[in-house]
Formats: C-alpha cells, sequence, structure tokens
C-alpha cells in the first residue's frame, strides 16, 4: 500500500505525510540502543517497515532501513565513490543518497527514473528499456531494488552493462528468496492481490532466487556477492540494524 501512495504522489507531498506521522513516533523511540549510520541518530529501536510489518527497520530520522545503512558503509569502505571522481548514474535514487551524492563536487552525479516525478526534485526520465544513452557512458551505476518490477529484466541488466564503463561497477540489488534455488516468475499472475501474494508486493513480477549472480553474469558482469556483513561484530550487527545474510551484488564490467 505505501508503493503504490507513493506513486501516486509527487515525492516532497508522499514525504510531507510521512514527516507528520514520524513526528509523533520518535518520542515512543527515543533511546540509544540502535544508532543510524546513515544520519548519526539513536534511538530505542528503529521502528516497524514493510507490507508485514517487520520490526526495527525504518529510521524515524532519514527513513534509512537495514539494506541502506549496509550499502551507506559499503560505498565508504568498499569502493572507490568517495576517493576520487566518479561519474555516477542511480535509477530510482533513494533520498538519502541523493542528498549525499548531489552534495559532493567529486561525484557528477545522474539521478534517473522513469517516474522523476516521484523522487526527489533534480531527477531525471530514464527508461532501461528503451534509452539512447552511449555505451561507456558511467564509472558506476546503482541500481536497487528496480530488476523485480521489470518483466524484461535481463533487457534492462544489459542496458546498465552498455552504459557502463568498461572497468567500471554497478551495485545491483534486488529482494532475494534464498530458500529458492531458482527465480520464480509467472507473468499468467496479472490479479494485483495474487501478485502481492506470491511476490510480496503487487508491483512485483518474480522471486529472485539464489540463481540471481548468474543472472547477471550471463550478462557479461563479473559478479562479487559480497557477504560484506560479516565484517561486522554481533554487537554492531544489532547497533546498525542490519540483517544477516544480507549481500552486497558488486558487478563489473571487464
Amino acid at each position: 500500500m505505501k508503493d503504490t501512495l507513493k506513486k501516486m504522489l509527487p515525492d516532497d507531498v508522499f514525504h510531507a505525510i510521512r514527516d507528520v506521522k514520524k513526528n509523533f513516533q520518535k518520542k515512543f523511540y527515543k533511546g540509544d540502543a540502535v544508532y543510524c549510520v546513515c544520519c548519526q541518530s539513536s534511538f530505542k529501536a528503529f521502528a516497524p517497515f514493510g507490507v508485514i510489518k517487520l520490526p526495527n527497520r525504518l529510521c524515524l530520522e532519514c527513513d534509512s532501513l537495514e539494506r541502506d545503512r549496509l550499502l551507506w558503509m559499503y560505498l565508504e569502505k568498499r569502493t572507490n565513490l568517495y576517493k576520487e571522481p566518479v561519474r555516477l548514474l542511480h535509477v530510482a535514487p533513494e533520498r538519502l543518497f541523493f542528498k549525499k551524492f548531489s552534495s559532493l563536487e567529486t561525484i557528477d552525479y545522474h539521478p534517473v527514473d522513469m517516474y522523476p516525478s516521484h523522487y526527489p526534485e533534480g531527477t531525471k526520465f530514464l527508461d532501461l528499456l528503451n534509452n539512447d544513452v552511449p555505451s561507456n557512458s558511467y564509472d558506476a551505476i546503482i541500481c536497487n531494488h528496480v530488476f523485480q518490477y521489470i518483466e524484461e529484466d535481463k533487457k534492462a541488466m544489459k542496458a546498465v552493462y552498455e552504459m557502463l564503463q568498461p572497468g567500471g561497477w554497478a551495485i545491483l540489488q534486488v529482494p532475494i528468496d534464498w530458500k529458492r534455488e531458482v527465480t520464480y516468475e509467472d507473468y499468467t499472475i496479472t490479479d494485483p492481490k495474487e501478485r502481492e501474494r506470491v511476490y510480496g508486493l503487487s508491483e512485483h513480477v518474480r522471486w529472485y532466487g539464489r540463481d540471481y549472480p548468474a543472472r547477471l553474469e550471463s550478462i557479461g558482469f563479473k559478479v562479487r556477492a559480497d557477504d560484506f556483513i560479516e565484517s561486522f561484530t554481533q554487537a554492531e550487527i544489532a547497533r546498525y540494524g542490519f540483517w544477516k545474510g544480507q549481500r552486497i551484488f558488486y558487478c563489473v564490467k571487464d
């Protein structure tokens, strides 16, 4: 429902409504048991989030989720994004990353989406399946939680590959059901309620399985499924609100 509402409303209106709700919630979450690495805020816990309200997920200050906080630290510790000039394409830009990337002079930042009005002002239109971006245009591409919405996902992956410079890298996160060996997709399922039951959200068209890296490799990427979370102690994982089992898909174009 929340994803559907976000698509119906301009980004600023959607987040203004959420900010009002968050201001009421914050007083119930005062404390310092957890710490958001994205905005340096502390709470007694992160707030529940999701279609099924799972606990300890949402930062009430910057809206980061566990996947955002992990990626925030990954970009700092295991990429060149903040160490040298980078021409970056950011598909479906998360607000907290948009704010940081657009503030740095060393990043030539290009935020894009098919529905730019649903994202921060400055986001431009781009359709991964039908674009005229020249090959080898970007040093890095971040495209998170996009492919599960696209029936022709391999075509979208190929577009990302083509837009990267040789030697460039992409981070391409998707929701994965680690119990599944093979990605499940059935395009005959069109009823929104049935899609939500099967895929978790009515807008999704598949559940990726453990074959996701192979799917990317078939396009040409060299894929490192980085178990970055293992570099943290159990106490740090709890404090930052990470989820065990999360991996970062770091994909390089030869």
